[in-house]
């Protein structure tokens, strides 16, 4: 079970802290930070690199581990590139940045997050915004600008033009139509600018993302695909992937690469073994193995002596036993692959199944309480107020409602979810209402979703109760 660790369990607010909670919060899809093989792979390289790298990409910031990353991400998602940022906001900011600029034309969903439009202020483009995930409403401003075309007598070349969205919206828990979009980029004549920062490593049969659950692929339908490596991959900063004239263009254009000191390298170590635990190709003791050729007979006996084995025999005996015992898979040995992907998605189906149902006692207790406002198949579940509930109140008593109901959950249910509505609204074109944020994660068991969703129930009838009794 995942567990988020408090080690100081004092008096605050007039309410003790619990020394653990069950973790419903952060953005660990697939477990990597309870992963014993990605845990020592950052522990190995930490010694062997130290922690940090001293410089940008173009200044001595360039280690073999940074190009170990941008091979395996690349080869994964089968680009012809990859360029890693040493930020995963600055990634995709940094990215946009390099290809729109003053006079350019970005049609971009009004749903996107603070780091696509950072860039999009950044690039001083023209910018249009289409209602979020409305293909009608995308579809009519791309005639509205045709028209103005033939009005002006201009070409569509005249300008670069991209549509800009997100594979799985970050604020939102929804997921792109991206054939759609894909559709109207090709009939209009665009390039495609599509952040998967949430899609990479949930999505899709085998984890490469939002195109693949769509049935695409980036270079094809895709030109620009951008994406952080600190949520599924688990690692430090952001990539870009695509043509070698996407990437190398960036090496000089890409203010966060160009200014930026470089990822460290160790954490890079963990990018390039995160893709080989989606690929289900762990390197479990592969180094080991290697090194017992070096080992004399004494060091031999140690290792075998701590892995519980016979320590007679001959040198050549002892590497063999060895590496017999080291190339069998341990018992309960952690999941990967296809295995790992499977069970986040069930865990995403039992929650939210668990969620909507209508029999459950504690789930009952959200019905017409709280909704649910993101797609089925996301990890990132958002609840909002129902209509009943939200109706007469303002946004800021929203907002103190759902904290309410995420601080009760972490003091009496032991259960850290999050309540956003007094974080996103700054910098964002369109701002989500307040809402709670579960996260979905392969670590999860349907215990852990009992305990969520009776955590949620008694939060939201305690506090939706004793406002009411106030209000009266």
């Amino acid at each position: 079970r995942l567990f988020l660790d408090l080690e100081l369990s004092k008096e605050k607010n007039n309410c003790k802290l619990p020394e653990s909670v069950l973790n419903f919060a952060t953005l660990d899809y697939i477990a990597t930070s309870s992963s014993p093989i990605l845990r020592k792979t950052a522990l190995d390289a930490l010694k062997h690199y130290g922690c940090g790298s001293c410089g940008p990409r173009g200044f001595y910031g360039t280690i073999d581990a940074h190009l170990e990353a941008e091979e395996a991400v690349s080869n994964f998602l089968g680009t012809e590139g990859a360029i890693l940022y040493s930020d995963g906001a600055s990634a995709s900011t940094s990215t946009l940045a390099a290809f729109a600029k003053r006079g350019d034309l970005l049609i971009v969903d009004e749903g996107v997050n603070e780091a696509l439009l950072t860039g999009i202020n950044l690039s001083r483009a023209n910018v249009r915004y289409f209602r979020h995930n409305d293909m009608k409403d995308l579809r009519r401003i791309l005639e509205k600008v045709q028209q103005q075309d033939v009005s002006l007598k201009r070409k569509a070349t005249d300008q670069r033009r991209f549509l800009v969205v997100e594979g799985m919206y970050r604020n939102w828990g929804t997921l792109a139509p991206l054939k759609e979009i894909v559709a109207l980029k090709e009939e209009f004549h665009y390039r495609l600018i599509v952040d998967d920062s949430h899609g990479i490593g949930t999505l899709g049969k085998s984890g490469r993302g939002s195109l693949e659950h769509a049935g695409l692929k980036p270079m094809v339908h895709c030109e620009i695909l951008t994406f952080s490596l600190e949520n599924a991959l688990g690692s430090i900063g952001g990539m870009t992937v695509g043509s070698e004239e996407v990437v190398d263009h960036q090496r000089l254009s890409g203010a966060g690469y160009c200014f930026s000191a470089s990822a460290p390298p160790f954490l890079s170590k963990v990018c390039v073994q995160s893709v080989k635990r989606l690929q289900g190709s762990l390197d479990e003791g592969e180094e080991e193995a290697s090194n017992f050729d070096d080992m004399k007979v004494a060091e031999l006996k140690e290792e075998l002596k701590k892995r519980g084995l016979k320590t007679a025999g001959k040198k050549a005996e002892l590497q063999s036993r060895l590496r017999e015992h080291d190339s069998e898979p341990a018992a309960g040995s952690e999941l990967a692959g296809p295995a790992l992907l499977d069970r986040l998605r069930e865990n995403i189906s039992h929650l939210y199944s668990t969620l909507t149902n209508s029999s459950h006692p504690y789930a009952l207790k959200l019905r017409n309480r709280l909704s649910i406002t993101s797609d089925p198949l996301s990890p990132l579940l958002y609840l909002r107020l129902a209509d009943q509930e939200a109706t007469g109140r303002t946004r800021s008593e929203q907002t103190l409602i759902m904290d309410q109901i995420a601080h009760h959950c972490l003091v009496n249910g032991t259960v850290a979810v999050v309540s956003t509505g007094g974080h996103v609204k700054k910098y964002l074109q369109l701002v989500p209402e307040p809402s709670l944020r579960l996260v979905a994660s392969a670590s999860h068991d349907k215990e852990d979703v009992e305990v969520l969703v009776k955590a949620l129930g008694e939060a939201v009838e305690s506090v939706l109760v004793h406002n009411a009794s106030q209000m009266e």
